[in-house]
């Protein structure tokens, strides 16, 4: 039994890249092969080193995908850049880069964390759909505004698995370029956007297990649902199940801060320092979140309100952000144009 899976990020991200790769090779010791990609942007040498260590600590393979290719793909496709890179959306063509060997193909955020194996995810049945994703749970609103309906899933790009063969021969990638050269390049969230747009209707739903949300630590269930509604997304008691046993956790952004942030009430805090603890990065410091005014404000209403009511202000100030979102990715649209 083996497993493909691929990784991007920074220099920034690497130590929290480190994590969930370890937190990975430490759930899975029964794969017989474990390879992973990483696309790595920046990343110093000390880092490369410690990622190389892992690698060899667990006795898998880990290999630096080279992007220059695809880079030179994307100029052809007239992609265009997202804040002056190619990174945002970059993963949504490197399934062209990987040979034939690679037949499924996990992506995982760096800021997840794997506590528990994997073996579904290689097996499941996915038919003919190209990618198969967990719903995002704070979308209420946006989707809307992307032009879905309330009763339609939206997906959270932290987790996909790409069936290769039907990614290539329905042409995803292609797809994803002409909608971006001739509908619309620019999106609150470039990549997720994307994905959810072009390949609408072509999505497999995995269960929220395989992208475990911190919304859903932090609040009860019944507070969630009564919030957020059920329009789109999974039924009360597939939640409820799967909180008891989370496969892979991702850490959003919770008011104002990660788990790598010091003096940080993410929910997700505990998981985090386990696995980091255990990694080549286990001498990473914390640091601030360098969080504004009003996250501060947020940070401190959490910790003070009843979490029934803070919920609400949790969804007012997500979908201002959201929509805040929206109005600067017009701007930036209109001032490419001129």
């Amino acid at each position: 039994m083996k497993i493909d899976v691929l990784y991007q990020f920074n220099e920034r991200y690497a130590p929290y890249a480190g994590t969930s790769i370890t937190s990975l090779f430490e759930n899975n010791r029964h794969f017989q092969e474990i390879r992973i990609f990483i696309l790595g942007e920046g990343l110093s040498q000390e880092s490369i080193r410690r990622l190389k260590a892992t690698g060899e600590r667990y006795d898998r393979e880990i290999r630096f995908v080279e992007t220059a290719e695809l880079i030179e793909k994307m100029k052809m496709l007239n992609m265009p850049t997202y804040r002056g890179s190619y990174a945002a959306n970059i993963r949504l063509f490197l399934p062209e880069l990987l040979d034939s060997s690679v037949e499924r193909l996990l992506y995982l955020d760096a800021d997840t964390v794997v506590d528990g194996r994997l073996d579904e995810l290689t097996r499941i049945p996915m038919g003919d759909y190209p990618a198969a994703m967990v719903r995002d749970s704070l979308v209420r609103m946006h989707k809307l505004r992307l032009g879905f309906s309330k009763g339609e899933p939206y997906f959270n790009s932290g987790v996909i698995v790409f069936a290769m063969d039907r990614w290539r021969a329905e042409g995803c990638s292609e797809k994803i370029a002409e909608h971006v050269r001739k509908v619309r390049a620019h999106y609150p969230s470039p990549d997720q956007d994307l994905l959810n747009v072009v390949c609408r209707g072509r999505i497999m739903v995995l269960p929220p297990k395989y992208n475990f949300q911190p919304i859903h630590l932090a609040f009860s269930v019944k507070s969630y649902f009564r919030c957020f509604g059920k329009n789109g997304y999974y039924k009360p008691e597939e939640v409820m199940q799967d909180r008891q046993r989370p496969v892979i956790y991702h850490f959003f952004r919770f008011v104002g801060e990660f788990p790598w942030n010091r003096d940080n009430l993410h929910p997700d805090n505990d998981i985090f320092d386990k696995y980091l603890a255990k990694s080549e990065f286990s001498d990473h410091v914390k640091t601030a979140s360098g969080a504004g005014i009003i996250l501060k404000v947020e940070k401190v209403l959490y910790r003070f309100l009843p979490r029934g009511f803070f919920i609400y202000l949790f969804r007012a100030a997500y979908e201002w952000f959201i929509y805040k979102a929206n109005k600067d990715a017009m701007k930036e649209k209109i001032n490419k144009m001129m």
